[in-house]
């Protein structure tokens, strides 16, 4: 054949049935966040909603931390189900975000209520900057992306020089988790776009850190919210994420906390297989809780086990990304009567589970919409090509 010989574009094949219910459950999934935000007028997506907790609204609340990561998935959706409408949702939110940044560029903690605005946060300011990169990125708008500097910036300037992360403003007085490897990744994701050296040289030393608490059995210690306490899959699967989107933007330089996830996530997926399920929540041991499960921390698993599986070509991953979604698909409710019920996804399964128990969170409709981006894709990877590629 000749070299200049060009050959015929492979047409493009048509989704798998299950495939278009993805498709189905992550557009109800994203009407619901829609309405979360219309529900604090445009302001924020609340962060819940439960008729528990609120019996007379029914929805809590505003969430800057959560609004923030929202944003970068009504871009990605707006794209993937063909919603314009939805950039300028998700723009609109980013101009709030940056109404609540402090002059030296941190952002707050908790909930917006009554008017009153919390105090600062490492960790959710790591989550706000992930959405205005996103926006800036969509937009072209040079004052979002300064909003995120000036953010990673302060959160460069707050690791502690003697433990080599965050210890002030966190969570739980005192206690710097694991979890925060996913507030080094949106500081990288700044470092990328502006070449602020500062700001890799503080991601890296809390990465270097935190990989220092890895367990011989793959775990890590302080991913859980609370020391000593079982973690939620939650914030074992934030750990992990922060590893692995760290390791990307970090090249080579990055292999070693590519590492510590495939390790920690493998260790979890040998236990689900064995168990047919993922635990609510995990002891240091990697003991399972699973009288429930947390079905924000299955979405989160299954979106990093698709990257590992995209890097290391282990066909194990997507399989068990995929056991992990279909369990949160089957639960969530496409035809509820209470409409803002409908397409949303619990805290946890049973409702009465001890992740959010009864109550419907923003952040598990957005981790489950970007998982079923992720699978949709990669399905149709396997449809075009074949399961062992063209």
């Amino acid at each position: 054949m000749s070299q200049a010989t060009t050959l015929t574009p492979r047409p493009t094949a048509e989704p798998t049935d299950f495939q278009r219910r993805l498709v189905t459950h992550a557009d109800a999934a994203v009407e619901w966040l829609a309405r979360s935000i219309a529900a604090c007028g445009g302001r924020g997506s609340a962060a819940y909603y439960s008729r528990w907790y609120r019996p007379a609204r029914g929805w809590a609340p505003p969430y800057p931390e959560t609004t923030g990561y929202i944003i970068e998935t009504l871009i990605a959706h707006a794209d993937f189900a063909r919603r314009p409408e939805l950039i300028e949702l998700a723009l609109s939110q980013a101009d709030w975000i940056r109404t609540l940044q402090e002059d030296d560029g941190a952002l707050p903690g908790g909930w917006i209520a009554g008017g009153r605005k919390p105090p600062p946060s490492i960790f959710n300011t790591g989550q706000m900057i992930l959405g205005l990169v996103a926006a800036g990125d969509r937009s072209g708008d040079a004052a979002c992306l300064e909003s995120a500097r000036r953010a990673a910036s302060w959160l460069a300037g707050q690791v502690d020089s003697a433990t080599g992360t965050w210890m002030a403003h966190s969570y739980v007085a005192g206690y710097s988790p694991a979890y925060y490897t996913r507030v080094a990744w949106p500081v990288l994701e700044v470092w990328r776009r502006t070449g602020d050296s500062a700001l890799k040289s503080a991601a890296v030393r809390v990465l270097d850190t935190i990989a220092g608490w890895q367990q011989p059995n793959g775990a890590i210690r302080n991913w859980e919210f609370r020391p000593g306490q079982p973690a939620f899959t939650h914030t074992m699967a934030y750990t992990i994420r922060g590893f692995l989107e760290s390791a990307r933007l970090l090249g080579n330089e990055g292999d070693r906390f590519f590492d510590v996830a495939l390790r920690a996530a493998d260790a979890v997926r040998r236990r689900m297989e064995l168990r047919g399920r993922l635990a609510g929540a995990y002891d240091a041991e990697l003991r399972g809780r699973y009288w429930y499960t947390c079905l924000t921390g299955n979405c989160q698993f299954a979106i990093a086990w698709m990257k590992l599986g995209d890097r290391t070509r282990d066909a194990r991953f997507l399989s068990a990304a995929l056991k992990a979604l279909e369990f949160v698909t089957r639960r969530q409710s496409l035809g509820a009567i209470d409409p803002n019920v409908r397409g949303a996804i619990a805290g946890s399964s049973p409702l009465w589970g001890r992740y959010l128990t009864l109550r419907y969170p923003n952040w598990a409709a957005k981790f489950f919409v970007d998982a079923c981006h992720a699978a949709h894709a990669r399905l149709q990877r396997l449809v075009e090509d074949g399961p062992c590629g063209s």
